[in-house]
């Protein structure tokens, strides 16, 4: 069966489902996590998301992950690799009604990757702009009615409004940092 693209409103048994893949996730790495984020449009409070819990693990050395796929595995996660991102480790876990659609991406970087700091900035803004929360809920729900059925455009219909509301986050963030220092 095809994998569904569906927006659905918030709701607020997500950062439960969060909470706990994160033990899981603890319980395979330990000691190797330095952070562990609930990220994506299901870690926004009130925001409308496909159904799907993202969450970033950090970590000191992203060489040693793959060492951990077989446990991974064990515990329901498949494995992507880089899955086209650089220096990424990548797992999604599916749904059990066997549909196809995921219920959990897990993205893991090593600290100092770009990526870490865009995307939880990203979720941060959409916090505190209420402009811009309205704009992307929009955008993702035409998107996910446009393309049900393809996830690469649903992605892509996104790709500007993402951009956009990226570059307001960083002139947003650049300016508290001014203000701090002065």
């Amino acid at each position: 069966m095809a994998r569904e693209i569906k927006v659905v409103q918030y709701h607020y048994i997500w950062p439960e489902l969060y909470k706990r893949e994160k033990t899981i996730l603890e319980s395979i790495f330990g000691k190797l996590i330095l952070d562990i984020h609930h990220f994506g449009s299901t870690s926004i409070k009130g925001m409308s998301a496909k159904p799907i819990i993202d969450i970033m693990v950090i970590v000191e050395n992203i060489d040693l992950i793959d060492n951990y796929n077989e446990l991974m595995i064990e515990k329901g996660y498949i494995p992507r690799g880089e899955n086209g991102i650089n220096e990424r480790r990548y797992f999604i876990k599916l749904n059990p009604d066997n549909s196809g659609n995921h219920t959990c991406h897990i993205h893991i970087y090593q600290k100092g990757n770009q990526h870490i700091t865009d995307e939880l900035m990203f979720r941060d803004y959409l916090e505190v702009d209420a402009e811009s929360f309205k704009e992307y809920e929009k955008i993702k729900i035409k998107a996910a009615r446009h393309y049900r059925h393809s996830p690469r455009a649903y992605v892509d219909a996104k790709c500007n409004c993402i951009k956009k509301i990226m570059e307001k986050a960083r002139q947003y963030y650049i300016k508290i940092k001014q203000n701090k220092s002065r």
